[in-house]
C-alpha cells in the first residue's frame, strides 16, 4: 500500500519489543477474512516519562496503515480502547498526513526527501557546487567511505554517542542497531567514513519499497572542516542511486534548523510530520522532545557529562524515549 513502512511489518514490532523489552502490540483489521489495515504500537510504562502508547518507535513515520476510512477508525478505536483498559494517558501517532480525528496535533518538524536518479552521475551533477566541492575536499583529505553490517557497528555508535552528548541527549543501546541489523540485514545498512582507521562519521540507512531513510548518524565535530558528514551523504545517495531506489529520507528536523539548512543544500524538498496526541481524559499532553522547555536544564548538564558516562547511564533512560 502506499505510505507503507517498514515500521508496519509484524517482524519490525518483534525487533522493538528484543531491542526494549517493552510490550507491542499489532492489531489487524480484517473484513471476512482480508486484511484491510494494520497499527503498529509499543507499549511504554516509565517512572520517568509515563504510560503511553507510540506508533512506532525509533522511526519518524507509523499510525494506522489501512484500505479505507473504516478500517483506519477501526484500528484507531480498538487502540483508544486497549489504552483506556491499560491506563495510558496517551497514544502518539506519528505520520505524514493527519488523521480525520479530534487530536492534538504537533506541526514544526518536517523529514526533507530527495528524489533519486537511477544513474548516480546524474545525481552528482544535480547537486549545488559547493556540496560538491565539500565531496572532493574530504576525499582529497584521505577519508574513505565504506559500508557494511554489523562489522561496522563499533565504529557507528562510537561517533553516535558522541553527537547525541554535544546534543544533550541519552544515546539508545547499542542493542538497538545491533537487533535492527540483525532483524533486516536486506533492509539495513551501516556507512562510515574513516581517517586511517579512525571513524568521523557514520550512519544507519533502511530501504522498504524504494525509500531510503537514514533514521540515526552522527560524526566527531572536531573534524567537520575535512567534510566527513559531506562525503557520508553522497556515498548512501550513490550506493541507492545504483540500486534502483526511488527517494532518500535525510530524517527528520525542525524548519530552519541548522540541520534543515544542511539537508536543503542536497536538493531535498520537506515533507511536512503530523504528529498526532490521543490523550485520556483528565490527562494533560506531555511531548517527550528535546524541544520540551522542561528539559533544557536537564540538556545542558547532559551535555558537560564525560562520555564514558552518557554512554553507560544513557540507554537506560533512552529505552522509554523511542
Amino acid at each position: 500500500m502506499p505510505g507503507a513502512n517498514l515500521c508496519h511489518l509484524p517482524a519490525y514490532s518483534e525487533m522493538v519489543r528484543r531491542a526494549t523489552g517493552h510490550p507491542v502490540l499489532y492489531l489487524v483489521a480484517r473484513e471476512q477474512g482480508a486484511v484491510r489495515g494494520v497499527l503498529p504500537l509499543t507499549h511504554i510504562r516509565s517512572p520517568l516519562f509515563g504510560n503511553l502508547m507510540i506508533s512506532h518507535a525509533f522511526r519518524n513515520y507509523g499510525g494506522p496503515l489501512a484500505a479505507d476510512a473504516e478500517a483506519t477508525e477501526a484500528l484507531f478505536r480498538r487502540a483508544v480502547e486497549i489504552a483506556t483498559e491499560r491506563g495510558c494517558s496517551a497514544i502518539e501517532l506519528r505520520r505524514a498526513e493527519p488523521l480525520p480525528f479530534d487530536l492534538h496535533t504537533r506541526t514544526g518538524k518536517v523529514c526533507m526527501v530527495l528524489p533519486l536518479d537511477p544513474d548516480p552521475k546524474v545525481m552528482w551533477k544535480g547537486l549545488d557546487f559547493k556540496m560538491r566541492n565539500h565531496v572532493r575536499k574530504a576525499e582529497k583529505a584521505g577519508l574513505v567511505a565504506t559500508h557494511g553490517g554489523l562489522e561496522l557497528l563499533d565504529g557507528f555508535y562510537g561517533v553516535y554517542t558522541h553527537r547525541m552528548r554535544e546534543l544533550g541527549s541519552p544515546p539508545y543501546a547499542k542493542k538497538v542497531f545491533r537487533t535492527m541489523l540483525e532483524t533486516f540485514p536486506e533492509n539495513s545498512r551501516l556507512f562510515a567514513v574513516r581517517l586511517d582507521r579512525l571513524v568521523l562519521a557514520a550512519g544507519i540507512t533502511t530501504e522498504f519499497k524504494g525509500v531510503v531513510e537514514i533514521p540515526y548518524a552522527g560524526s566527531l565535530s572536531e573534524y567537520n572542516k575535512l567534510c566527513p558528514n559531506n562525503l557520508l551523504y553522497w556515498t548512501i545517495i550513490k550506493h541507492y542511486s545504483s540500486a534502483g531506489a526511488k527517494s532518500f529520507d535525510f530524517g527528520r528536523c525542525a524548519v530552519g534548523s541548522g540541520t534543515y539548512q544542511f539537508k536543503k543544500q542536497w536538493g531535498t524538498q520537506p515533507l511536512a510530520l503530523n504528529y498526532q496526541f490521543w490523550v485520556r481524559a483528565g490527562h494533560e499532553l506531555s511531548v517527550n522532545s528535546t524541544d520540551n522547555p522542561r528539559y533544557r536544564s536537564r540538556i545542558e548538564m547532559w551535555k558537560k557529562l564525560p562520555l564514558w558516562l552518557t554512554r553507560a547511564v544513557g540507554p537506560w533512560i533512552s529505552r522509554d524515549v523511542p
